[in-house]
């Protein structure tokens, strides 16, 4: 690096010199101009020539108003975003300043910092093309014409604007290139950047000196392959390895447009299992492309509205998710982040999109970095996340200043809808994740200035129509909307500015006619509308990018006969439709995707000729499509993906030559595929894919010439015997070999395949011999199970594989060596096998999380102390084992198989297994006793009628269920009900809520909280029939349950809309008539909008004592009927937002002797009384008021007192009811406590 030094020291230099106030550094992309920036700006400090050192980032943007406040905010005149954090209330009525001022208040500034014989270094860093250097100076001097300044700019290339005339003054500018480095220096940096794992491969400075000639000396594109290779070891990458990633890294051929090599391949070393990561990668670098920085919390906003994290069940959550992508990003040097927290693109990281430029296109739900090109961006501002949303930055209770605001449906469920947007008039971006709304606010239709609407996952809305009046729309999504079922005509008249339109999962029949109307529509997905029918003419549409119908599994037919009104589209995709044939593809020239995947009904393409960019052809289980070579095989020099798996075809084209950049060809499925022409891999050259599973291939053409290929499936060809035995001579890249099911009785030589990490030999039943496997020291997965021909003999080919994870000798005479060296085994699979140890060492194996030893010969098992990660453990048919180690450090086992063993104890220790989801237990006949009281988790799947569990009675077993099957056992022996369950505590969760809310409610089953628990809900203390059910989706089951226990919890149960449903489902399975249920405890039911009906009379009526609901966000009513709850003695309810009114005058429950009611925002009064009828709640003792902030009337009439209409009363508490009337009858008695900070009223 002596010349790059040497090179700062003259910069250093020319900054030292009066003359000279600006120095230029030209240079390409990732040449280190930046870098060198930074380390004349450090020199500059230790030596004491500037006393303040200020950074500006263009980016390539043109501008100035970015400059003045970039320049401002370092300053301190106007605060960063950080600094809002910290200052909200000082801040909030900031207003975004003009140039002219910030200019003033710069120059002020100055002025104070200004210290005699030094100067200001100002590093102005990426000037676009387009921009004159004199433009920035001119600039400069008008701050402050006394400040003594230095510049440092950094540019690509000369300014390609017209030179304006410069006044000419003494100081002078200097233009120095940066040049790439050196071989010897990009080694030198090479070195310094790459761990020593990487440093240490065998190969290692053939290999690096090999890369650095491919960087093209540009530091830039060293660092990036430099930290893609680090990650390898770090981060589980899928198929590369860290020697096969350095041999990529060190090969990889130049593309054929600009790209750099060392920048493709980089981004090819993502790990392929983190989709996240690849898709902000891809979204980034297409937004950085077209626009400068933004602030990290805006890019993490942008990701998470284009749906790269999933679901968005909790904000916060969702954000953690997208911060750890943006801090992997920035390490891999991928993106930047400058020093006001905005983030960049690396420059020579955009020549990724000139290889890969549209791989995913349409993964985007809004793309929002296509459709706001040519600068139409106007960005979220100053956001921060916390409490289920991400807003603009202000004070807590400054709603009326937020302009941005992402919010999920658990936050949003503590609000009132109308109430919480009611100030919000100026809102421009606006995202709901998964509300539970029917109808939007209803002043949404006035606010005009929104431009982003998202509206995920709102299963519950039914009418959007407010919307249409939204004229200032440019981004609009309403996905999962499968209540809506009709979008008014006239929809979009108004909406004429969106460019980005996602209607998915919404269960229309038709489009609005409207949508032909949209001319600046980009991108249009309809993605999962599976009742639409039809879809109306879009020739208007002339600027789409992207038209997505797939899972339209109605749609037959496109009313527009041809594509050609539709130049600019990249990607179509028509997969799971029902149209037999597409619409001319003429002047798609554009077009990069096109996916036809399950469309059962089409039987013939247009020609594909015209399409010639195209990269990406799927017509996979398009089964109905007839074969023509030249329509499906037309000459397509950019082709790069071809899936017809599950097709016809027969024949693959003679002609070929027309694929010759193709790399990924999937032919699975393919049944009719006998064939395959000898020459036709021949020009495949760039083919790294090759799928050929369950085809009936016979015999393979030479693949000698597949010098790239790195995965090759041949599973399931049984009617394949034979592999020419030099195939694998020369694929030393091979990383996937997949020869499962097929008839060969030898392999070729493998010895050359030294990348090689996956072998799969599963059910090659003739297979009798097995080449030397010895140089196959990176394998990592070995399958060959049920390959029963092999010879005995002992498998000492294993020692050698030390990265060996997956290993399945299950069914073979293999013989098990000694396993001391598998250090990295995940799964060990050796049913029936013959071991070389009655006693196996496998103390070393302390990565496992699979282990089947069923039906081999062990005698005992080593300690499980060390096996903390084991999650499936099969000993069946183990007839030797007596005894089991202690299970209480397989914390995370799931599956337990012990039957046909001979152990005699009963292992308690599975109560303390919480993730066990399937057990076998041994016959258990031969057990005298079981404690029950020790057995309190039990799976949801249980060998009951086999080993014998419930022969020993035991009353009030308390237990942690996951789902129903329990119960179903039950149903078949309903005898155990008296014999083993006349008292119970069973808490039984959903299978899909495994590991969430089992976890959570694990503490009800331990002695030491449960009664503390049960306290909470004022459950009697002698409470023998407990049932809690947590997380179904539907009623089915638990039926005899229900009817028998006395005390029954609801929580987080969708198919319950009332306790109506409970009563019905329970009816219907004529299991008795009168439900035993004395206390009933609801929550977070979110589909529960009443609670009776007359549905539930006669089956609840006559025994409930106690009701508690609790987070009902869409209850309006405790009763739609004439329900009299005659004996309903205690009643709660607790945060449910949108009830109004607790009973009418025909419904009091005339022995209630508690009310309790908490945060219930809208409730305005207990009783809707009848003047002519006598309301009175003759037992009642305890009102507790808490919280209710439209509360009017407890239900007094101006003639009554309070005993008049509860005689009985001893105790009333209000708290926070500030709407509260005749406060004055109620202050006036005693039993009155902490009436709160209410106001009286006069009336």
């Amino acid at each position: 690096m002596a010349l790059r030094e040497a090179k700062n020291a003259n910069i250093l230099q020319l900054l030292k010199d009066n003359n000279v106030m600006t120095i230029v550094l030209i240079g390409d992309a990732g040449v280190g101009k930046t870098w060198i920036a930074r380390e004349i700006a450090d020199l500059a400090d230790k030596e004491d020539l500037s006393y303040v050192t200020l950074w500006v980032f263009l980016n390539q943007q043109d501008d100035k108003k970015s400059l003045h406040q970039n320049i401002a905010h370092q300053l301190s005149v106007l605060s960063t975003i950080e600094e809002w954090e910290d200052n909200a209330t000082k801040e909030e009525e900031h207003e975004e300043e003009d140039v002219e001022s910030l200019k003033k208040k710069i120059s002020a500034k100055l002025k104070e910092m200004r210290l005699p014989n030094k100067f200001l270094l100002l590093i102005v860093d990426g000037v676009p093309d387009t921009m004159d250097e004199n433009d920035i100076l001119r600039e400069i001097r008008q701050l402050d014409e006394q400040t003594s300044f230095k510049v440092l700019i950094t540019r690509r290339k000369e300014p390609v604007v017209e030179r304006k005339e410069v006044t000419e003054t003494k100081s002078e500018l200097i233009k120095i290139v940066i040049e790439p480095l050196s071989n010897e220096e990009g080694l030198s940096l090479f070195k310094k950047r790459v761990t020593e794992n990487v440093s240490s491969i065998d190969g290692f400075q053939t290999h690096a000196l090999s890369i650095v000639k491919k960087s093209k000396g540009l530091p830039a594109a060293i660092v990036v392959i430099a930290e893609a290779l680090n990650r390898i070891v770090e981060h589980d990458c899928g198929v590369w390895t860290l020697e096969s990633a350095m041999k990529e890294a060190a090969t990889c051929e130049d593309a054929h447009n600009s790209a750099n090599p060392l920048l493709r391949c980089g981004y090819e070393m993502l790990p392929k299992r983190d989709k996240a990561l690849i898709d902000c990668c891809w979204y980034s670098l297409q937004f950085f492309l077209k626009h400068g920085g933004v602030h990290y919390n805006e890019l993490i906003a942008c990701w998470i509205l284009e749906g790269y994290f999933g679901p968005v069940d909790h904000v916060e959550k969702v954000y953690e998710v997208g911060h750890r992508v943006l801090v992997e990003l920035i390490d891999r040097h991928l993106l930047k982040i400058r020093d006001d927290n905005a983030v960049v693109v690396e420059g020579l990281a955009l020549t990724i999109l000139d290889c890969c430029p549209d791989r995913n296109e349409g993964k985007s739900s809004l793309g929002l970095a296509r459709v706001f090109e040519g600068g139409h961006w106007q960005g979220f501002g100053r956001i921060t996340h916390a409490d289920g949303l991400i807003k603009t930055m202000c004070n807590r209770d400054k709603w009326d200043k937020v302009s941005t605001l992402l919010i999920d449906g658990s936050r949003l469920s503590r609000e009132v809808l109308d109430t919480f947007f009611e100030p919000m008039r100026g809102i421009e971006v606006l995202a709901l994740f998964n509300p539970t709304i029917k109808t939007l606010p209803s002043n949404l239709s006035k606010i005009h200035k929104l431009r982003l609407l998202v509206l995920r996952g709102c299963d519950l809305l039914e009418n959007v129509d407010d919307i249409k009046e939204l004229k200032s729309l440019t981004v609009l999504e309403i996905s999962g909307a499968t209540s809506l079922k009709k979008i008014p005509d006239d929809f979009f008249h108004k909406l004429l500015q969106l460019r980005s339109l996602k209607l998915s999962a919404v269960q229309i029949k038709s489009l609005p006619a409207s949508i032909s109307e949209l001319s600046e529509l980009r991108w249009l997905i309809l993605r999962g509308c599976a009742s639409l029918e039809e879809l109306p003419r879009l020739q208007k549409l002339e600027n789409l990018l992207v038209l997505d119908l797939s899972g339209a599994i109605e749609l037959r037919k496109l009313k527009d006969k041809t594509f050609k009104a539709h130049a600019k589209l990249r990607m179509l995709d028509l997969s799971q439709t029902k149209i037999d044939r597409l619409p001319f593809l003429k002047n798609l020239g554009n077009l990069t995707q096109l996916s036809l995947r399950c469309c059962k009904c089409l039987t013939r393409l247009p020609s594909l000729k015209s399409v010639s960019q195209l990269e990406i052809l799927d017509l996979s289980g398009s089964s109905m499509l007839k074969e023509n070579q030249d329509e499906i095989f037309p000459s397509m020099d950019g082709l790069k993906t071809l899936n017809l798996s599950n097709t016809k075809i027969r024949h693959l084209p003679s002609n070929n030559n027309s694929l010759p950049n193709l790399e990924l060809m999937n032919l699975s499925d393919a049944s009719s595929l006998d064939k395959i022409e000898d020459n036709i891999f021949e020009h495949l050259r760039y083919l790294r894919h090759l799928k050929l599973s369950k085809t009936n291939l016979q015999k393979l053409p030479s693949l000698s010439n597949l010098f790239n290929l790195e995965i090759l499936n041949l599973s399931g060809c049984s009617a394949l015997k034979e592999i020419v035995d030099e195939s694998f001579q020369h694929m030393t890249c091979l990383q996937q070999l997949n020869l499962s099911e097929t008839k060969i009785e030898c392999l070729p030589s493998l010895s050359n395949l030294s990348n090689l990490c996956q072998l799969l030999l599963r059910n090659c039943v003739n297979l009798k011999e097995l080449p030397p496997l010895e140089s196959l020291s990176k394998l990592e997965e070995l399958d060959l199970c049920g390959a029963r021909s092999l010879k005995e003999t002992d498998a000492k080919f294993l020692e050698n594989m030390v990265h060996l994870r997956f290993l399945n000798l299950s069914g073979t005479e293999l013989k098990l060596p000694p396993t001391s060296n598998l250090t990295n085994l995940t799964q060990l699979l050796l049913q029936r096998c013959r071991l070389s140890e009655l006693c196996p060492n496998l103390e070393k194996c302390t990565q496992l999380e699979v282990l089947n030893l069923s039906e081999t010969d062990i005698q005992s098992l080593p300690s499980l102390e060390n096996f903390s990660n084991l999650r499936d453990l099969n000993l069946r048919d183990c007839s030797s084992l007596e005894r089991l180690p202690g299970l209480k450090s397989v914390t995370h086992l799931e599956v337990l198989d012990l039957w046909g063993t001979r152990v005699k104890e009963f292992p308690y220790e599975i109560s303390q297994l919480t993730h066990l989801k399937r057990l076998n237990l041994p016959d258990l006949k031969d057990v005298q006793t079981l404690d029950w009281g020790k057995l309190k988790n039990l799976p949801e799947e249980l060998n009951w009628d086999q080993c014998g569990i419930f022969k020993c009675s035991q009353n009030r077993p308390c237990m942690s269920l996951s789902g129903t099957e329990f119960f179903q056992y039950l149903k078949t022996n309903p005898g155990l009900w008296e014999t083993c369950f006349k008292e119970f505590q069973f808490s039984v969760c959903a299978h899909e809520k495994e590991g969430t809310a089992r976890d959570i409610f694990w503490h009800r089953v331990d002695p030491n909280f449960r009664e503390i628990y049960f306290q909470t809900l004022s459950l009697p203390e002698e409470h023998g029939k407990y049932l809690e059910i947590v997380g179904f989706n539907s009623f089915t089951g638990f039926e005899d349950a229900l009817l028998k226990a006395e005390y029954i919890s609801l929580i987080d149960n969708k198919f319950i809309k009332s306790l109506s449903d409970l009563a019905a489902g329970v009816k219907s399975m004529n299991v008795g008539n009168v439900m035993a249920m004395k206390g009933c405890w609801l929550e977070r039911s979110t589909e529960m909008q009443t609670i009776f009906d007359e549905e539930a009379e006669v089956l609840m009526e006559e025994n409930l004592e106690t009701l508690w609901a609790s987070n009902l966000p869409i209850l309006k009513s405790v009763s739609n009927g004439n329900l009299q709850l005659g004996h309903l003695k205690k009643l709660y309810l607790d945060c449910c937002p949108m009830l109004e009114t607790v009973f009418h005058s025909s419904q009091l429950p005339e022995n209630l002797e508690v009310l309790q009611i908490k945060f219930c925002d809208k409730l305005k009064t207990l009783f809707m009384l009848n003047p002519s009828t006598d309301c009175k709640l003759q037992n009642l003792q305890k009102l507790h008021l808490v919280e209710l902030p439209n509360l009017s009337s407890i239900g007094v009439l101006e003639s009554k007192s309070v005993l008049d209409i509860f005689p009985s009363i001893k105790l009333i508490k209000v708290r926070e009811c500030p709407n509260l009337e005749n406060l004055d009858k109620i202050k006036k008695f005693a039993f009155v406590e902490n009436s709160g900070p209410m106001k009286s009223r006069d009336h």
